[in-house]
């Protein structure tokens, strides 16, 4: 089982955690797995999708005929 440590926790952050891990019937620990799990969760629902259209590749002559038509001005 991995361990984490949180340093420098502020005071009124970790008065909230306890209130609401006494709240939850649960321990500070569990409180926090609780909440990682919770929103780790809600982010995953929240992704983007893949792009809805494939990009094509730039080809190498492309590429020159765009360098070409802007140093001779065209458009």
């Amino acid at each position: 089982m991995s361990a984490l440590l949180i340093k420098n926790m502020p005071p009124p952050l970790h008065d909230r955690l306890r209130q609401r891990a006494v709240v939850n019937r649960r321990s500070m620990n569990r409180e926090v797995i609780a909440i990682l799990e919770r929103e780790l969760e809600r982010s995953a629902a929240t992704e983007l999708p893949p792009p809805v259209k494939t990009l094509k590749p730039i080809s190498g002559e492309w590429t020159v005929q765009i360098i070409r038509n802007a140093r001779d001005g065209k458009r």
